[in-house]
């Protein structure tokens, strides 16, 4: 990377900066693709490392504890990968010009003139060697996206220094935004590898299926901004932009949002000036609007392809024998759709105590979302599956505190305390007529939702059927679920803090901080299926012997009776969605640093680090990591199935200031 800035005169300046990077990832599948299946599933005994992955002399035939259904890891590591590859190139040119005009140096005036280019390409590649799961004959996607992005911006700033003694400071900003992207994405899968050893599309002889196309959306914005500051303590400034986009239908591509904010330093105020109990107040207060586009289309033919939806086999698939055709795609896109609008009131205050000894800062904010864009469920009989429309209303209300304070100060000795809370809860208030629920993530079952009525976002799945007082209702002494999906846990949790602390002692020092989570659900598959396996601790009751569970007998009304194998009870108990709920309160230490400064040497200053990451967790959730993640959009962070864990880091450096 590189920049450059070159002053031509006391009125022009110019400059140019240029970046490169090439990211090559290569990460472990989650899901029903996942590895750790296997891991967690076997016995604690079972030899997986020592155990041969293939047949001898037969690659392409794994080796298991359990059926095939998922990959042995080290069978995995040794033929298949999940690659992504990006080069990117970006970089801006700049032209600023300071008019000499004859006025005072209260008054200044700035045009700027700003373009960049953002460049980049992306290649991803999922291979599957002959004798993966899920497809024996072996698969291979070529996938990717490439983008260029033109940005250009000018602006012309004028700000002056008005009143008696300059009281009044006054700032006005006018400017234009252009944004052109151009895009082109491209997926092409194909499988049955003809042989061993050679996973590419040039092996395959069956084309499953392919697509290329090009894309390219605008936006042009006007802004203004107009800014009055009294005497250093109070400050009002007003803004408001248009956008015009080109991904909305034709009547709905402008929309205006402005914002207006308030703040007042209290404590400049002569009667309070040089408070050594009160150092600094400031309230603060502010509105503000934000449009947001969606992506809209004419309504367009495609090329569907359809499976079964079955992760082992696909016995009815589409398109049939090479036979293609045309058919409307399965989204339809309302004519009517316009622009999503967010409005976010705030309020807030900052106080510092003790001559700024003792820092604290607290907000408030409601946002009100309206017009929300989503793809509403649609009857088939209509001829497509979703209808794009504005379908929603959402409301957020958050608090926000933080509390900063230097415990002791002297010569040799510092200690600081930080502490800040956070408390958001997001409401759905409404969805399109007739929807009573939108699925943002997940399988067929479970899935994370957005549900009218409801806290954003909450799971679906199947619970346990029970008595309208909540004991479990058994058949043949054995616990049921549901015929349907129902809410089985609000995500939000109730809270989050942190804790900070930084120490100095001479020339040592320490930094921490923990991190506090309380109340939240999520769903978790890993464990389901290790308890379904009985390979947790907490499944040790009922590796063997029999019980009479606790429930009411569904046949008869009555407290059961009926006598059970443990292992046939814990099986179907964890067969049911609801026992993979967890609570995701949690303390952890992120992270811990130690660093040591050393004498100066040559008149430059050195100083060595140790840091350890994610060491220590304390959890409601058994065995595994709330914060697990299951890859990219994680439904939020509230659904996990055999995703690799997440791991401690540990690692030191130094630093030469010179």
């Amino acid at each position: 990377r590189g920049a450059v800035d070159w002053q031509i005169d006391d009125q022009w300046k110019t400059g140019f900066s240029a970046n490169y990077s090439s990211v090559k990832i290569t990460s472990a599948p989650g899901a029903n693709n996942g590895i750790m299946n296997v891991v967690y599933s076997a016995p604690a005994e079972y030899n997986l490392k020592g155990t041969p992955n293939h047949a001898p002399g037969d690659p392409t035939s794994q080796i298991l504890f359990r059926a095939t259904n998922f990959n042995n890891p080290y069978w995995w590591a040794d033929n298949d990968e999940f690659l992504q590859h990006t080069n990117r190139v970006f970089g801006n040119a700049y032209v600023e010009y300071r008019p000499k005009i004859n006025w005072s140096d209260a008054y200044n005036l700035v045009f700027r003139e700003q373009a960049g280019l953002d460049v980049y390409t992306t290649n991803n590649t999922t291979q599957a060697e002959l004798g993966s799961a899920y497809n024996t004959d072996g698969e291979v996607e070529n996938y990717g996206v490439e983008k260029n992005m033109f940005n250009n911006l000018f602006t012309a700033n004028f700000t002056a220094k008005l009143g008696g003694e300059k009281q009044w400071d006054f700032g006005f900003l006018l400017g234009s935004e252009f944004n052109h992207e151009y895009r082109r994405n491209w997926d092409y899968d194909a499988s049955g590898l003809a042989f061993y050893g050679q996973p590419t599309i040039g092996n395959a002889s069956t084309m499953n299926s392919w697509s290329e196309y090009k894309s390219q959306e605008r936006t042009v914005g006007f802004f203004g901004q107009a800014s009055l500051t009294w005497s250093d303590q109070l400050f009002l400034t007003v803004t408001g932009r248009n956008d015009m986009v080109s991904t909305m239908p034709r009547g709905n591509r402008s929309f205006f949002y402005p914002s207006v904010s308030l703040g007042w330093i209290f404590t400049e105020l002569p009667a309070l000036k040089g408070n050594h109990i009160l150092s600094y107040g400031k309230l603060r207060t502010s509105f503000a609007q934000v449009g947001q586009a969606g992506i809209y289309y004419n309504n367009y033919l495609y090329v569907p392809t359809y499976g079964s939806g079955m992760y082992t086999s696909t016995p009815i698939s589409y398109p049939m024998g090479g036979a293609t055709s045309y058919t409307p795609y399965y989204v339809k896109f309302d004519p009517n759709l316009k622009p999503q609008n967010t409005s976010n009131w705030e309020a807030g205050a900052d106080l510092n105590f003790f001559d700024n000894r003792i820092k604290i800062e607290y907000t408030v904010s409601y946002q009100d979302v309206k017009d929300q864009i989503f793809d509403v469920p649609t009857a088939g009989s209509t001829g497509y599956q979703y209808l794009r429309t504005n379908a929603g209303r959402m409301t957020t209300w958050s608090h926000e505190l933080s509390l900063n304070a230097s415990v002791f100060q002297n010569k040799n000795f510092n200690l600081d305390l930080g502490v800040n809370f956070t408390k958001i809860k997001n409401q759905v208030k409404e969805l399109a007529d007739g929807v009573e629920s939108i699925m943002l993530g997940g399988f067929v079952e479970p899935q994370i939702r957005a549900m009218a009525g409801y806290t954003y976002p909450n799971i679906y799945g199947y619970a346990f059927k029970r008595t309208d007082d909540g004991q479990l209702l058994l058949v043949n002494g054995l616990p049921q679920k549901t015929a349907n999906s129902v809410n089985l846990g609000e995500c939000t949790p109730d809270f989050n803090m942190g804790f900070n602390l930084r120490a100095n002692y001479k020339n040592l020092s320490l930094t921490a901080t923990v991190d506090w989570q309380k109340g939240g659900a999520m769903y978790n598959g890993t464990l389901l299926t290790m308890n379904y396996f009985g390979v947790t601790k907490e499944s040790l009751p009922y590796h063997e012997g029999t019980m009479v569970a606790e429930g009411i007998d569904a046949a008869t009304g009555k407290k059961n009776t009926v006598e059970v194998s443990k292992q046939v009870y814990y099986k179907a108990y964890n067969n049911v969605t609801e026992a993979g709920i967890y609570d995701t309160s949690f303390w952890k230490l992120r992270d811990v640093t130690l660093g040591y400064k050393l004498p100066k040497f040559g008149g430059v200053d050195i100083s060595i680090y140790a840091f350890a990451r994610n060491v220590l967790l304390w959890s409601k959730m058994p065995n595994l990591d709330p914060e697990s993640s299951q890859g990219n959009g994680n439904m939020g962070g509230y659904f996990e199935r055999f995703s690799v864990p997440n791991t401690s880091s540990f690692g030191g450096g130094f630093k030469l200031t010179f």
